[in-house]
């Protein structure tokens, strides 16, 4: 089950990781000024992950794939890391879809 967790960066602003079983990320949101804020965009990616229209896929110019995750206002969310294959990075957009949702929050 994928669990999200909630980081402080640079500047005192925050985000968060989307993390499976074994510590692997798959996303990271954009910056938060707020915890609250982060907390929010959780929620905010939580309502959307079962809606395939929200992810939007991508090619990096360096021959990887990514997605990101836009939330109900069309505003960006999150970011993916990079894969090496497209079949790589729908199988993390399925396993986020199917687990998101329901997925707990830490804290780092």
């Amino acid at each position: 089950m994928c669990k999200f967790v909630i980081k402080t960066g640079k500047h005192h602003q925050f985000f968060f990781d989307l993390k499976t079983d074994d510590g692997t990320v798959l996303i990271t949101s954009d910056a938060f000024h707020t915890k609250a804020a982060c907390n929010s965009g959780i929620e905010a990616l939580k309502a959307v992950a079962r809606d395939d229209n929200k992810f939007e896929r991508m090619k990096a110019a360096t021959e990887h794939y990514y997605f990101t995750v836009k939330g109900a206002n069309g505003k960006q969310i999150a970011k993916s890391v990079l894969f090496p294959t497209p079949a790589e990075r729908n199988a993390a957009i399925k396993s986020i879809e199917a687990e998101a949702h329901d997925a707990a929050v830490a804290e780092e």
